[in-house]
């Protein structure tokens, strides 16, 4: 480990963290649970990627010459070069579990992912990103991060493998809104809700679930739809819906009146509309422009 100079911000002696001193080269991971903060307070930045998370408790974040409070269920990814440190916030303990990986791990992974990902939004941004996580999804990922240390050390490759694929599912679960997260403004609770509706069975319940989930009045949430997102609340989950019925239509031998109920509409005609309306193509049209098939008849 060194030490320089910060840049960022005002100055300070900044250590330097190598991944050579740190990350197992074959395993490609250093995975640590701090139920303390009194080892790794000291301003230091990486020549490697990592995640933390808050599994209990808040801390103060200081994090390229600004502070932030992290509550617990925060899940943030640090770039090489970000300057970061922790100071506590209350009497409370925080603990927070981390998980080190080198760019090559970051690079091929991104590479697989494809430009449709748009790595360049977590890696270019002034702060490392980061989302709050309910008290569900912080348990999933701290379990996960707990069965890498079931696997015997001596199976390396084994926990490489493991580890690339917990990295897939936290980017591609948590990292994945770009749409969202490019508006830097939207509201934590309106981000985390735009992210649970991704799945088919959240956007299929409608309007009911997105109220009661976000405790919120429909006035208010149509007022933070608009606000944030341009739209409402119904055109968010029908554009869902419609994008979810276009690939079953093209993937699929399911009859359309099927297609349009797993979307979550309960009017054929009303999906007829819809459908028509943003494809500019019945659904039946559709099906026949754009389903292929593997298998020759």
């Amino acid at each position: 480990m060194d030490y320089e100079i910060s840049a960022r911000g005002e100055m300070q002696s900044v250590l330097i963290m190598r991944k050579d001193e740190l990350i197992d080269p074959v395993t490609e991971i250093h995975y640590a649970f701090h139920r303390s903060l009194k080892n790794i307070t000291v301003p230091h930045r990486h020549d490697f990627y990592e995640f933390f998370i808050i599994i209990r408790g808040s801390v103060i974040h200081k994090i390229n010459g600004k502070s932030e409070l992290l509550s617990e269920g925060t899940l943030v990814f640090i770039r090489p070069d970000d300057v970061h440190y922790y100071e506590k916030s209350t009497s409370e303990v925080c603990e927070l579990v981390n998980l080190a990986f080198p760019p090559k791990a970051v690079s091929e992974l991104f590479s697989y992912l494809g430009e449709g990902f748009m790595a360049g939004r977590l890696l270019k941004a002034e702060n490392p990103p980061h989302v709050l996580l309910t008290a569900g999804e912080k348990d999933f990922v701290v379990e996960k991060l707990e069965e890498l240390n079931t696997l015997p050390r001596k199976n390396k490759e084994e926990i490489k493998t493991r580890q690339r694929i917990l990295l897939l599912e936290i980017f591609t679960r948590y990292f994945q809104l770009e749409k969202i997260e490019k508006k830097s403004a939207v509201p934590t609770w309106l981000k985390e809700l735009c992210r649970l509706l991704q799945e088919k069975e959240n956007f299929n319940r409608g309007i009911p679930w997105l109220q009661e989930r976000s405790q919120r009045s429909p006035e208010h949430l149509c007022r933070a739809f608009r606000k944030f997102l341009n739209t409402t609340p119904t055109e968010f989950i029908n554009e869902l819906r419609l994008n979810y019925a276009a690939n079953v239509l093209s993937s699929t031998d399911l009859e359309i009146i099927e297609v349009s109920a797993r979307a979550g509409f309960e009017n054929l005609s009303h999906f007829y509309h819809l459908f028509k309306e943003k494809y500019g193509l019945s659904p039946g049209e559709f099906r026949k422009q754009h389903k292929t098939s593997m298998i020759p008849s």
